[in-house]
């Protein structure tokens, strides 16, 4: 491998759950108690998906895009302060890094919120390039944010590998004939057997990754 490009929430920082909180919260604080479904729903949606969903549920009186700064408000200072690399993420990208394999992050969060956190925790310098599905229009179940990053870093698809948490975004790089590996993260385990069948290789932390 030439390339790596790497999700953020849920891969490489230990995030989901803060995110998941941050919803909870937010409709507990309008005296809302979601089902096991709707959470569910919810939680499998990217921000700017859900919040026409939160909008309409709890019956706000504020446009999207008031809503998706005020979460934005909220997370950064999550981002910026509190919210930790995986175990061995940060040794793994270093050395990836030291090799010169060319690094890409791929991911459908925020680049303020992912430049603050990993500038924080030290690894954004080892960082070549960055694509985010806000940029292409469409969610990580298509291959073309990965695409995207593979072109910032002039390297193939089949010379990358991407590293995911989610299902429909190891399905995606797969659409784009990417090499892939699953990450394990709490948030995915109930999917540990579907994560296994779809990418080409499974790790539980990055002390099992691969040096390429």
């Amino acid at each position: 491998m030439r390339g790596a490009i790497f999700d953020i929430d849920g891969t490489l920082l230990d995030s989901m759950n803060v995110w998941y909180d941050l919803i909870d919260n937010f409709f507990e604080e309008y005296g809302a108690v979601l089902s096991e479904e709707e959470s569910r729903n919810i939680k499998e949606l990217t921000l700017d998906e859900s919040i026409p969903m939160i909008i309409d549920r709890l019956r706000l009186p504020l446009t999207i895009d008031e809503l998706l700064e005020e979460f934005k408000h909220r997370m950064f200072i999550e981002y910026s302060e509190n919210i930790p690399l995986k175990a061995g993420a940060k040794e793994y990208v270093q050395k990836l890094h030291k090799n010169g394999i060319k690094i890409a992050v791929a991911t459908s969060g925020y680049e303020g919120l992912c430049k603050a956190a990993l500038t924080r925790l030290g690894i954004w310098d080892c960082i070549d390039a960055s694509a985010f599905s806000s940029e292409v229009g469409v969610n990580k179940s298509n291959p073309d944010v990965y695409l995207l990053a593979a072109q910032r870093i002039g390297i193939s698809p089949e010379e990358c590998i991407v590293f995911e948490d989610i299902v429909s975004g190891l399905g995606g790089a797969k659409k784009g004939n990417f090499v892939t590996c699953a990450v394990y993260d709490d948030s995915n385990a109930d999917e540990t057997e579907t994560l296994k069948k779809l990418a080409d290789y499974y790790i539980t932390d990055w002390s099992q990754a691969k040096e390429w």
